[in-house]
């Protein structure tokens, strides 16, 4: 712990001694106060004598002072305090901590100068955990050597972000470079071989382990380039062979499938395979692979002029479909405005579903839509025609059930005049008649229940 000044010693005899240091920047201070003679008189201390003077002992830094050990006068106890825990060691032991801080701070610099290391950043931490394991002594050589560590540290992340930085720049021209593996335009390669190991001198350090992997790897994929080159070379009349049987099978293939093409879609996805394995077969002798190209490329053209036609002639039947449905549509509108649920109209009706049916495919954009609009038409003339019917089965019911109704009433009263009626031959009579009108009741009654399904009641 640091205070501005020295404590009051009281004592105009007291006599205090100050040294440089170097090591920490400061003064080591040392008071001796509290000297008396025998009768008790102020005294100047001396050293090595028992004349009960006290010692002040610390150092003072910029005009702050810490106390390492203060031996009380006689006067005053004579007990002994200690500024640190490592009481009569502090100042060996505060040299040698400064000491070792400045040699942390060398080793972090010699990392911010020269280590390029991905665990860079640990090591530096690790400095750090030493630095911070002593104690702060509140020196102006540990702040130094403090900004030395922090100096270093930047300096390190700063070059090692350039490094990291030219290291993916590299990876990414090795993978350039292995993306070439498979063509055979070789002349091309070559020279993108040559662009690429330019690219790659021009860009700054990675590390040195890295580069020299970098450099070993990009060497491995320049000769695995010229071993291939050098192998197409030596096996060129057997490729060009190969080249010929394969170009002579797809055009085979591509002749079939012209032939019999129930999928133009299906047919477009094999034609456009056909072409990838053409570009990918290589090539046979110049003269005969231009006469194969020739082939195959006519026979591309036809495809392509059918699958053309093909698609113009299920336009222009689409566009009839369209035109003919349209019309169904109109006339289902003007039968279904007319409110007229004649037998002509609902013939009519029925003859535009037939008429529908021959007017074909209308296209996957259209046809459902004109479908729902022609429904919809004939559903209002079909709901129409059932409100009509149903009206009219309710008014005859109606009239049913009052003839039905009335025809009860009679025989009700026939069977009372049977009752008192006096003549045998008079009851038969009426008995006849009630027979008669309760079969011709049953019958209404039947008529009026049928008329109810009908309704739906």
């Amino acid at each position: 712990m640091t205070q501005n000044r020295l404590p009051e010693f009281n004592d105009p005899n007291a006599k205090s001694r100050r040294k440089f240091h170097n090591t920490f920047n400061g003064y080591v201070i040392e008071v001796l106060y509290g000297a008396k003679d025998a009768e008790g008189n102020s005294i100047v201390p001396k050293d090595g004598e028992d004349d009960g003077h006290g010692r002040w002992y610390g150092i003072e830094t910029e005009g702050n002072y810490q106390m390492f050990s203060w031996k009380k006068s006689a006067s005053e106890g004579g007990e002994t305090e200690y500024g640190t825990e490592y009481k009569d060691d502090a100042l060996a032991v505060m040299k040698n901590n400064i000491a070792e801080k400045l040699q942390l701070a060398r080793e972090a610099e010699e990392i911010g100068r020269y280590y390029e290391g991905d665990d860079g950043e640990e090591k530096l931490a690790a400095i750090m955990d030493k630095w911070n394991a002593m104690r702060n002594w509140e020196t102006p050589k540990e702040e130094e050597y403090l900004a030395r560590y922090e100096r270093a540290k930047k300096k390190f992340l700063d070059r090692i972000q350039y490094v990291r930085q030219n290291r993916a720049d590299k990876q990414e021209i090795i993978e350039r470079a292995k993306a070439l593996g498979d063509s055979t335009n070789w002349k091309a390669v070559q020279s993108e071989f040559d662009f690429l190991r330019e690219e790659l001198e021009l860009i700054g350090s990675a590390g040195e382990d890295a580069d020299n992997e970098i450099r070993r790897e990009f060497r491995k994929l320049q000769d695995d380039f010229r071993d291939r080159r050098k192998e197409y070379y030596n096996n060129l009349d057997s490729l060009r062979a190969e080249a010929k049987e394969k170009k002579e099978a797809i055009i085979s293939e591509a002749e079939k499938l012209i032939k019999d093409v129930t999928s133009w879609k299906a047919a477009g996805n094999q034609m456009n395979e056909l072409f990838d394995r053409w570009k990918a077969a290589g090539r046979a002798e110049r003269g005969i692979d231009d006469e194969l190209w020739e082939k195959f490329n006519a026979l591309r053209q036809e495809f392509n002029a059918g699958r053309q036609a093909f698609f113009e002639t299920r336009n222009e039947n689409f566009r009839k479909s369209c035109e003919a449905k349209t019309a169904l549509i109109e006339k289902a509108k003007e039968i279904a405005e007319s409110k007229v649920f004649s037998k002509e109209n609902t013939e009519a009706m029925k003859k535009l579903d037939q008429e529908w049916k021959t007017a074909g495919y209308s296209g996957k954009a259209d046809n459902d839509r004109l479908w729902n609009e022609f429904t919809a038409v004939k559903n209002i003339f079909w709901d129409g025609k059932h409100e009509e019917a149903v009206k009219r089965f309710k008014d005859a019911a109606e009239r049913k059930q009052a003839s039905a109704d009335a025809l009860k009433k009679e025989i009700e009263d026939l069977k009372f005049k049977v009752t008192i009626t006096p003549k045998a031959e008079m009851k038969r009579e009426i008995e006849r008649e009630i027979d008669s009108k309760e079969r011709e009741y049953e019958v209404l009654a039947k008529d009026i229940a049928d008329l109810s399904k009908k309704i739906g009641e």
